[in-house]
């Protein structure tokens, strides 16, 4: 079958244009045919199919102009762009897709592009890898806490808060934006919905989306060979952003407190310069080095070679790559109780949990996995083992193509 994948990027930049490229690999092994429709970006893989590619904006520099024109121009391209709609429509009437599977469409592609989608009677499977349908700031996220204040179709707190990069300006799009797609009724013009966690999938149903139109699908790995030493090395590792929802203080915090073993902290972000001046002025005895942004063959590296990994969020993380890669590296993961990671870290079996921001119990949790370093070996075996009877991408695979095939089925039905 022919697929169209549509994602506002297309190189590696997040988890879901991890998820697409592995999923585009997957389906080219099964001998399906991958279409795909992006933005155009310097940073960009080559695609024949790059010509319908919509042209590149940088909200970031139209932002900084403070121009009516800038505004105007921030706010038709993100809200609903002529362009896309255009071009998609130029793409299916070349190339016939089967199905079209949506990675991310926001600010950049836009929901236009559905409607084209629809005349052509082509079935619609939307991915989601964030919380957008339902938060206008995409993560339920307000200055790096967690915020609900929109719930219940009270959009209008989204630009009193300013959620969006604290500024007025964005915020507003953004609650345009969620509030078009509303009146518009989205959610009518996609067939199935897919969220890797049960978590998303409750908040959606909580927000008003119905239940029969969304799937749980989880995201996929398969296991790393070559785990190295059995024993792993002298550290445990967070890999992350460095910001605040991310809980890197509080680990910092517990770090201190455990007195066991060497941190080793991976990654960038807004914060890394006052996390590290923390660090000067907390760590006492602690071990803690800032590594720095990595390749992932290096992540990947070190995964192998820790002894645990931390991830110690304090926002509804959906279902965190860094958690599966450190599965499929055979490493067991200590994580907070929040959003979809207790889905996969499973207490006492594929890693340990502890209360978000409670570096007390995330400090007691550090001790236990470094004075007993068979149980971390045993949960890192259980968390491996997991993917491969669960998490691998043979099971996804017939996931995926089981809703493609029912999908092109029943609108071929529906059609004649």
């Amino acid at each position: 079958m022919k697929i169209l994948h549509l994602s506002n990027y297309y190189y590696i930049r997040g988890g879901d244009c991890t998820y697409l490229f592995s999923l585009k690999k997957l389906l080219e092994k099964g001998g399906h045919e991958n279409i795909v429709f992006s933005m155009h970006h310097p940073r960009n893989l080559d695609s024949e199919y790059s010509g319908y590619f919509v042209s590149y904006i940088d909200y970031a520099d139209e932002a900084r102009n403070k121009t009516l024109l800038s505004g105007l121009k921030i706010l038709s391209r993100a809200v609903y762009s002529i362009e896309a709609k255009k071009k998609i429509q130029r793409l299916i009437e070349k190339e016939r897709p089967d199905i079209a599977h949506i990675q991310s469409l926001h600010h950049n592609l836009t929901h236009s592009v559905l409607y084209p989608l629809r005349r052509h009677n082509i079935p619609v499977v939307w991915t989601l890898h964030d919380y957008a349908l339902i938060c206008p700031n995409t993560h339920f996220l307000c200055r790096g806490y967690i915020c609900e204040k929109c719930k219940k179709k009270k959009f209008y707190w989204s630009v009193i808060k300013k959620c969006k990069k604290d500024s007025l300006g964005a915020s507003t799009v953004a609650m345009i934006e969620t509030v078009v797609h509303r009146i518009m009724r989205i959610s009518d013009l996609v067939d199935v919905f897919i969220t890797p966690s049960e978590f998303l999938r409750n908040k959606l149903i909580e927000y008003g989306f119905d239940k029969n139109k969304i799937v749980c699908i989880n995201n996929f790995i398969d296991p790393y060979p070559d785990r190295g030493k059995r024993d792993g090395g002298d550290y445990y590792l967070y890999v992350g952003r460095l910001t605040r929802e991310k809980g890197v203080k509080t680990l910092i915090d517990a770090a201190v407190k455990a007195g066991a073993g060497r941190l080793r902290i991976l990654g960038d972000g807004e914060l890394k310069g006052e996390l590290m001046s923390y660090v000067e002025e907390k760590k006492g005895d602690a071990d803690i080095e800032f590594c720095g942004p990595r390749s992932h063959d290096d992540v990947i590296a070190l995964i192998k070679k820790c002894r645990f990994v931390v991830l110690p969020s304090e926002w509804y993380e959906n279902f965190p790559y860094a958690v599966l890669e450190s599965f499929a590296c055979g490493k067991a993961v200590i994580g907070s109780r929040i959003g979809g990671i207790p889905e996969l870290v499973m207490d006492n079996e594929t890693g340990l949990t502890f209360e978000p921001g409670n570096s007390d119990d995330l400090s007691a949790k550090i001790r236990y996995l470094s004075d007993n370093p068979h149980e971390s070996r045993r949960m890192g075996e259980n968390a491996r083992s997991l993917v491969k009877r669960k998490l691998n991408a043979g099971a996804h695979y017939m996931k995926i193509t089981g809703i493609y095939n029912s999908l092109i089925k029943r609108n071929k039905l529906h059609i004649s």
